[in-house]
């Protein structure tokens, strides 16, 4: 069953949504619904809807940025300009105009005739102190966008007191259950909220995806994403783990199979700065599918040409070296191509160069592809080094703000040898390029 409202057509879930939003009943709600499946949406209709049966009440959209807030103020815009009773209703001079008003409800604050407003505000800002902005704002309803990606601290410190100016105040979170470790979890187990979860099959059933794209989408991504994003459910492991122990063991005896006729040879070269970091040398083989990490070596040298030199005796010229390239790495790696190697700049503070909406930076990507062919078995770990197994299991990630995926090193020491393992990777391909 379908209805259609404001001229968009909601299926069964999303029609759930917006009759929560508005029965009086539900003054907590949570909705854990697949990525993409239109819970938005919904809960933007379903506000509009309540302005038009309500008059002086405050509704606030609150996510973790501006560009989260501006898509759900942004499908009010386009709600409000094309239904005439809302248009009626906006606090405008533009309402006879179009484009006036979409530019007019556009804004961050959309006020009403009947004494409703719209705020959206964004949870984390860039300041000091998180959340400051939402300071002095108190609502009768609040939308919580991206809920499991709202700090701990924002919800309790600002928003739950936002919620005290009315004693019929209600809360919508809506969520990616990215993690355990914050309010969306909570709620999710509280009993006097209300539950709504939508997984890809019920968004199946719906015709709003396609078993195709859900299988795309279960090959393309690990399995704790395709928990998160399309089972919709809280992950019960240790989350922040980037490489797990097991798989970490396991990488000792994996047998993974390398295609012989397009095996490569590839380094990777973490260079330290000054202090305690050490430079680390790491040979491994690879078809651009499977790895086998053969050695790893200390470059005790602090000059960078006396560690390009050493480098330079201990790799032929003809095989690659990833080096990093930022800082002191610079050098040894300009060093390393006057010498004739073939050395490949990797500077993973920057853009991710695949998915660059699922990474923070190029140290992410690589981390994760790393993870990835330890998770499959498509490593194996013949150092018999007891600092790379130690480091790789400290190493941790996160989701930002903005749901891309970040690495966290372990505190107090650089992790040289599973920096130097990580720029092994090579662009996963069935056929590696190598550029002489």
């Amino acid at each position: 069953m379908r209805a259609e409202i404001f001229g968009y057509k909601l299926t069964p879930g999303q029609l759930k949504i917006v009759g929560s939003v508005l029965d009086p009943q539900v003054k907590r709600l949570s909705v854990c619904a697949m990525t993409r499946y239109g819970k938005t949406r919904a809960a933007a209709i379903a506000v509009l809807l309540y302005i038009l049966t309500n008059s002086h009440k405050r509704i606030a959209f609150i996510a973790p940025t501006r560009d989260q807030t501006a898509i759900i103020r942004n499908y009010c815009a386009e709600h409000i300009a094309e239904n005439r009773a809302l248009a009626n209703l906006v606090d405008s001079h533009s309402r006879g105009d179009p484009e006036s008003l979409k530019k007019e409800v556009s804004k961050k604050r959309i006020t009403f005739r009947n004494g409703c407003e719209i705020l959206t505000l964004t949870a984390h800002g860039t300041g000091e102190e998180p959340g400051k902005q939402l300071m002095g704002f108190g609502a009768d309803v609040i939308i919580l966008d991206e809920a499991c990606l709202i700090l701990e601290e924002v919800y309790t410190s600002r928003i739950s007191r936002m919620l005290g100016d009315s004693p019929d105040s209600k809360l919508i979170e809506l969520v990616n259950p990215w993690h355990r470790r914050n309010f969306a979890w909570r709620h999710w187990q509280n009993p006097n909220f209300e539950h709504i979860h939508i997984d890809w099959r019920q968004a199946l059933r719906e015709g709003r995806t396609t078993e195709t794209f859900i299988q795309e989408q279960r090959d393309e991504l690990s399995s704790y994403e395709f928990t998160v994003l399309y089972d919709s459910e809280f992950p019960t492991e240790a989350e922040d783990t980037l490489i797990s122990w097991a798989w970490i063991e396991a990488a000792k005896e994996a047998q993974p199979k390398l295609d012989d006729s397009i095996m490569i040879k590839v380094w990777g070269l973490d260079v330290g700065e000054q202090g305690p970091d050490l430079t680390v040398l790491t040979e491994s083989i690879t078809d651009g599918v499977a790895y086998i990490i053969k050695r790893q070596f200390v470059i005790d040298e602090k000059d960078t040409m006396h560690t390009a030199n050493r480098v330079s005796r201990i790799v032929p010229k003809d095989e690659q070296i990833n080096v990093d390239s930022i800082g002191v790495g610079a050098g040894v790696y300009s060093r390393l191509r006057e010498l004739g190697h073939n050395a490949q700049s990797i500077r993973v503070s920057e853009k991710a160069t695949l998915q660059p909406e699922r990474y923070l930076n190029l140290k992410a990507q690589r981390y994760w592809q790393l993870r990835t062919v330890y998770e499959n078995r498509q490593i194996r770990d013949e150092t018999k080094n007891k600092h790379l197994p130690r480091q790789l299991s400290q190493m941790r990630y996160e989701f930002t703000s903005a749901g891309k995926i970040k690495i966290i090193a372990p505190e107090g020491k650089s992790p040289d040898f599973a920096d130097s393992a990580m720029l092994c990777m090579v662009e996963p391909s069935n056929e590696p390029v190598i550029v002489y």
